[in-house]
């Protein structure tokens, strides 16, 4: 994977800020490298233009795909936020008249782009979608190495159409992404764009990624600025696309049809057949350090409920799901070694069903962690995954008519004497949770 951080309004402010303007540009190179470094440290720093800074990483497993994209957008806005705010010049060395001015004459931002290639070295043999890496010796000791093929063109070229603290991606990283459904909703098809030397001058799509719970819970709807239409040709393209006849439409806002058809109509089937094949070779190699069976997914649970109400809201599986299609549930977050467990479990079920909630803690110790309702286990592709269910108050209104989210398909509220006549498809132990929870509920004050 390659990505890009690009500063934003750079010469502009050199022209503004020409005393100082060298402490903020290397600053931001260094905190890019250092949060770079700290979220994916197998990434290696490929070269610097002007300006902007490219990254490789080499790609071990899927899932380092969606963990490496999460990780570049949330160092994405991390940044931004830092210099919105002003707090990243607080890091930099400067006296209090030199650091007021600098916040005060801000006007600097950070875009990002990543994209993938399939990178062969001394290949005898150049096949279809190849790209080769060449290291060229400049004197003892020293030299370069550089990237050559179509997929390294076809990113440098996709990523001119990125903007202040947006992430383009590459339409097979968009494929790729787009087959778990958590990371869908964070695709958005701006337009479509004729990249030189690119599909055969065939219309290429421009991609954003926007997560929101790394944009202080900003929906992408809701992230543009009031005036970004008219000084944006890019987001001014995109809200046109929203008023396109229904066929148009389905290739800008129905995303999984619009990258399936892609891939069909530019017949790149083997192209990700290869990608498939080349992940899972690398698997291969090193499954004996790393051993599946050993890993551990920890599912956490929160059964969700309104204090004054005596009620618990309960979620539909959407019926296109692979595990469990059409059950009723309490719904899921996944636990991260980087996050706390009640702060993971509050940020997804804020995500995925727009509900403010405070899970239940043990506030005796000093290592605050949820309390659990009960423990489970579940078969997946690894083994048994484990699951932790616990409990969590609603802490702000929530109405069932404004939910909308492609995991789930309906919502609603279940209160303890309709437990016995509940006689639809659910999880395992549905009745037997919502009755200890009923039971917790009334100790509840």
């Amino acid at each position: 994977m390659f990505f890009s951080f690009d500063i934003v309004n750079s010469t502009a402010y050199k022209t503004l800020n020409f005393a100082g303007w060298s402490r903020v540009i290397i600053g931001l190179f260094s905190k890019i490298q250092q949060l770079v470094a700290k979220k994916i440290p197998s990434a290696e720093m490929w070269r610097i233009l002007g300006d902007e800074v490219i990254f490789i990483v080499p790609i071990k497993e899927t899932e380092d795909i969606f963990i490496y994209v999460g990780f570049i957008f949330e160092t994405l806005n991390n940044i931004v936020i830092q210099l919105k705010k002003g707090t990243f010049f607080d890091e930099i060395e400067l006296n209090s008249l030199e650091r007021d001015l600098m916040k005060v004459q801000n006007i600097i931002s950070i875009k990002a782009a990543a994209w993938i290639a399939i990178i062969g070295e001394n290949l005898k043999k150049l096949e279809q979608y190849d790209n080769i890496i060449e290291r060229f010796k400049l004197q003892e000791g020293y030299g370069i190495f550089e990237f050559l093929g179509n997929d390294i063109d076809a990113g440098f070229r996709m990523k001119e159409y990125t903007e202040d603290r947006r992430l383009a991606i590459s339409y097979e990283l968009a494929y790729i992404l787009s087959k778990n459904t958590d990371y869908l909703r964070n695709i958005h098809i701006i337009t479509y764009k004729r990249l030189k030397g690119v599909w055969q001058n065939r219309l290429y799509p421009i991609i954003w990624y926007h997560d929101e719970k790394y944009i202080e819970g900003i929906a992408f709807e809701d992230s543009f600025y009031y005036d970004e239409r008219e000084n944006s040709e890019l987001v001014k393209l995109y809200i046109e696309n929203r008023i396109k006849p229904t066929f148009e439409r389905e290739m800008y806002f129905e995303v999984d049809y619009a990258l399936n058809k892609i891939k069909t109509d530019q017949k790149l089937e083997d192209k990700f057949r290869k990608i498939d094949k080349i992940i899972k070779d690398s698997q291969e190699d090193v499954k004996h350090l790393l051993n599946p069976k050993f890993l551990l997914r920890l599912h956490c649970v929160s059964v969700c409920y309104d204090k004054d109400k005596k009620k618990i809201l309960i979620m539909k599986r959407a019926d296109n799901r692979e595990a469990f299609p059409g059950c009723w549930e309490f719904g899921c977050a996944k636990g991260t070694l980087e996050t706390s467990l009640a702060e993971q479990i509050e940020a997804e079920y804020k995500k995925d069903f727009g509900i403010k909630i405070k899970v239940q803690c043990d506030n005796k110790r000093n290592d605050v962690q949820p309390i659990p309702l009960a423990m489970y286990e579940i078969d997946s592709e690894q083994g048994k995954d484990k699951g932790v269910i616990t409990m969590a108050e609603i802490v702000e209104d929530f109405y069932i008519k404004d939910f909308k989210g492609p995991k789930h398909s309906e919502v609603r509220w279940i209160e303890e004497n309709e437990i016995d006549q509940f006689s639809e498809k659910a999880v395992g132990d549905f009745k037997n949770t919502l009755r200890m929870a009923f039971n917790k509920l009334k100790e509840v004050k």
